[in-house]
């Protein structure tokens, strides 16, 4: 099997194994039982989050480290830092105003933020980020790191990029059809980025930056509105 069909069919099983878990009732009450309702709340995304970061990230990279692998061929490189924080900058910048704008939609609030709770304690706040950036640091890897450059060697560019977004697509569905469509865009932006760079890092900034404000202006717009 070639390292491009292994990757997919890893984010295939990946993704199917991560929905089949989140979607068990009987789990996600057992956190409620056994943290109490809002702590569990709270225990249960950070542990869909701990459970996309081990197949998305460990298992792959474990994978691919057994075929010969590193981690720089997978998109995991420490280079071009000017044009990653000038890009990081200017695309950040763009998605906080986007996201203070969007976080007030009705559509937006019925999703976020995860973690519902009447009142957020800081330990959440912060829990919640630094599991946030976990989960995207193996999503990341995952589309823009190994699934990216392991078509680019079968592919070439063009056609590494039509499957990655298409896939990057599908797996928003679950999410809504805006997010899927929004997804596609955004999508070919960051491998654009990712392949001009060699480093999939602006990916992974720009997205842990869109999470983290749309989390944050969403639990302040969720208590204005008493959502």
């Amino acid at each position: 099997m070639s390292s491009a069909s292994l990757s997919i069919s890893m984010l295939t099983l990946g993704f199917l194994a991560y929905h089949y878990v989140i979607s068990s009732k009987k789990l996600r009450t057992a956190f409620a039982r056994c943290m109490g309702q809002d702590q569990g709340i709270a225990g249960w995304i950070y542990f869909q989050r701990f459970w996309g970061f081990l197949l998305y990230g460990v298992v792959p990279l474990l994978v691919f480290r057994a075929r010969g692998y590193s981690i720089s061929d997978l998109g995991v490189r420490f280079q071009s830092g000017h044009e990653t924080m000038l890009w990081t900058t200017v695309l950040g910048a763009a998605v906080v105003v986007m996201n203070y704008f969007v976080g007030r939609t009705a559509s937006n609030l019925a999703m976020y933020p995860q973690i519902r709770m009447k009142s957020w304690p800081g330990r959440v706040v912060v829990a919640s980020a630094f599991t946030w950036v976990f989960y995207l640091l193996a999503y990341e890897f995952m589309f823009r790191g190994w699934l990216l450059f392991t078509c680019l060697e079968v592919m070439g560019p063009e056609l590494a990029i039509v499957v990655n977004v298409s896939l990057y697509a599908l797996v928003h569905l679950p999410k809504g059809f805006n997010e899927a469509v929004g997804a596609i865009p955004l999508g070919v932006l960051l491998c654009w980025l990712t392949l001009q760079t060699g480093t999939f890092w602006i990916a992974f900034l720009v997205h842990s930056i869109m999470a983290l404000s749309n989390e944050w202006f969403s639990m302040y717009y969720t208590r204005k509105q008493g959502v």
